[in-house]
């Protein structure tokens, strides 16, 4: 071919993820539907995902997570709870520091939809931990987990303090190897007063304290469904009810106020259709409930003769349509902000409102508004558990428990090329991650299996394999679909018959490409391998500066891998970079598509442009007339 087709239409600089506009008439720097498992990073280019990393031993069990916690106690221990196997559970390395296992704190549940919150004891002058699980009743669980050292017939020694252990000094009920055990007092670090008789109990068991029913709060036969702590007042709502009670900010079992009605006292919120959750701006609820409805809680202080009282205001947001959240565990905080899934499956921004001021949610989901439409969504009820909405820093976590996708929006700020600061909003394309919950656990963000009782760390793993809960590693698709690309002149043919790729992989990746000409490939769909390992004369070629033979002369046969980098050394900096001109069947189109996909373990790739030689057609589109 004549150097003067070697001319390549580029793109480079990707934007992100977009699926429910026109994918023929769409900027090509997006990635559309078909995309999976792979993420637009901050420097434009597109990679592979991390793998998923097994946090703590394998579990098979074919039962996934239900519901999850991560409790930032008082003492600054970060305490992981998770609902699986009909048992709420609290992990913890107490035995073998650095080696995860889960203690059971109930079991033989039969609603397994938990809904948790954190509330401050002024009197025990530390944090508790509340949940409600659809009943009447309110669960405290004070936190308390130790080894045993010793025992007598009526006493148990810890392995710490009782105080530092986080169990209650006073009295209380403790569980060993699944036998309660009561204790009337306690002493430095023994607890005293117990019974049944301990002694058969060998020493390094764990010990946990075991949760407190708080039955019939805040009212009889009032199903709990979901809680929420604002300034140290508790919120509960029900999904089959109107009311919501609101507690005394020191006794969150006490939902009774004085006449008139002093600051800190409880109160009955009565709304003009069913609860569905309560969100948190400025440190005032917001209620969600019906189909379109939200509520703003605030409270006026006045004084009356000489008693400072406090007024309940509630403000509604009238809006018509699907508004309302879908669930409690759908809605997230995300700067000052509410983020949330509507009734209507799109991700709603709320912020702050008045009944003078009316502010309608901003849909952050057009770009997949289509995508989510098709999803299922379950609107939560009673005990029915599926996904959830999490912010956590930019990044905005929605998970589809009924396909195992996650979505995840992201708000980024980054330098332009004049070194100003710009905001950036993208959705990634979605993460076939198989998980119903995220948790952050000490800065690091996992999630947990739908499929087993499993948690995984998501991201920087420095692995490019999924950890089964078996102990093999199992591969995961990875595909790059691009935007179409078309002449100026739409009605024109286009002649194309080479793709250049560039960018970064591990010399052994098997890279393959798709290549679409005219709409899902109606003209010529072609496959190609772009790095085919097992034929040295089909590899791209690789450029890096840890091998000995110069710049640009290092191809996967004269450099393989083990004699360059090493795997230990290959951080996504180190990546060899590579290019590829791989020649096409000639073929005119009006417009084409890029895919780039891969399918193998622990191989790695990201793609920095794309291009082909694409030249207006000599051919007139004369069969279109």
């Amino acid at each position: 071919m004549a150097i003067s087709n070697f001319k390549f239409k580029i793109i480079d600089k990707f934007l992100g993820y977009s699926s429910s506009r026109d994918k023929t008439n769409l900027d090509p720097r997006y990635l559309i539907r078909g995309s999976k498992n792979v993420y637009r990073k901050e420097t434009g280019t597109v990679a592979v995902r991390h793998g998923l990393k097994r946090r703590g031993s394998a579990d098979s069990t074919s039962e996934g997570v239900k519901s999850s916690y991560e409790w930032e106690a008082s003492n600054g221990v970060t305490k992981p709870l998770r609902v699986a196997n009909s048992k709420l559970q609290v992990e913890s390395d107490i035995i073998t520091s650095g080696t995860y296992v889960w203690y059971d704190l109930m079991t033989a549940l039969t609603n397994t939809r938990f809904v948790f919150d954190t509330w401050w004891d002024n009197v025990l002058k530390k944090d508790v931990l509340l949940y409600v699980i659809g009943d009447d009743n309110l669960y405290r669980w004070e936190g308390g987990i130790a080894k045993l050292s010793s025992t007598t017939a009526n006493t148990i020694v810890l392995d710490r303090t009782v105080a530092s252990s986080g169990m209650s000094t006073a009295s209380g009920t403790v569980i060993i190897n699944g036998t309660d055990y009561a204790y009337t007092g306690s002493s430095a670090s023994t607890l005293t007063g117990v019974s049944p008789n301990p002694t058969g109990e060998a020493a390094n068991s764990v010990i946990v304290s075991k949760p407190i029913t708080n039955a019939n709060t805040p009212a009889a036969d009032f199903e709990n469904d979901f809680l929420k702590v604002i300034n140290n007042q508790i919120y509960a709502g029900s999904y089959s009810s109107r009311l919501i009670y609101v507690s005394k900010n020191d006794a969150y079992t006490d939902y009774t106020q004085a006449t008139p009605r002093v600051p800190g006292d409880g109160e009955l919120i009565t709304l003009d259709s069913l609860a569905r959750g309560i969100g948190v701006i400025g440190g005032e609820a917001h209620i969600s409930a019906g189909y379109s409805d939200w509520y703003k809680v605030r409270f006026n202080q006045i004084t009356v003769s000489t008693t400072l009282t406090e007024q309940t205001i509630v403000d509604k947001l009238e809006l018509s349509g699907q508004e309302a959240a879908m669930g409690h565990e759908y809605i997230s905080n995300i700067g000052g902000a509410i983020v949330y899934l509507s009734r209507g499956q799109e991700l709603k921004l709320l912020g702050t409102f008045t009944n003078q001021q009316q502010t309608k949610p901003a849909s952050l989901s057009l770009p997949i508004k289509d995508e989510l439409a098709n999803e299922t969504f379950t609107p939560v009820q009673g005990d029915t558990s599926d996904g959830e909405v999490k912010a956590v820093g930019g990044r905005v976590y929605l998970t589809s428990v009924s396909g195992g996708t996650t979505y995840i929006h992201e708000t980024r700020e980054s330098l332009d090329e004049s070194g100003q600061v710009v905001a950036e909003r993208l959705w990634q394309p979605p993460q076939i991650w198989g998980i119903s919950r995220v948790a952050v656990i000490d800065g690091v963000e996992f999630g947990h299996s739908i499929a087993n009782p499993q948690i995984y760390q998501l991201w920087d793993t420095e692995q490019w394999h999924d950890d089964a809960p078996s102990d093999e590693y199992l591969p995961y698709d990875c595909v790059m679909r691009m935007a179409y690309i078309s002449a100026e002149d739409r009605s024109n043919l286009l002649s194309v018959d080479m793709l250049y790729a560039e960018g970064y992989m591990t010399q052994g990746t098997p890279l393959k490409a798709r290549f679409y000409a005219d709409y899902q490939g109606s003209t010529s769909p072609q496959k190609l391998e772009l790095n085919k390992v097992s034929q040295p004369q089909k590899l791209a070629k690789f450029f890096t500066g840890f091998s000995s033979p110069g710049m640009g002369d290092s191809s996967l046969g004269d450099n393989p891998l083990g004699e360059g980098l090493t795997e230990d050394e290959l951080s996504q900096e180190q990546l060899p970079k590579f290019r590829r001109i791989k020649d096409l069947a000639p073929v005119d189109c009006f417009e084409y598509a890029i895919e780039i996909y891969m399918d193998e373990v622990d191989s790695r790739w990201e793609i920095l442009a794309l291009g082909t030689n694409a030249i207006k057609s000599i051919r007139q589109a004369t069969f279109i007339k």
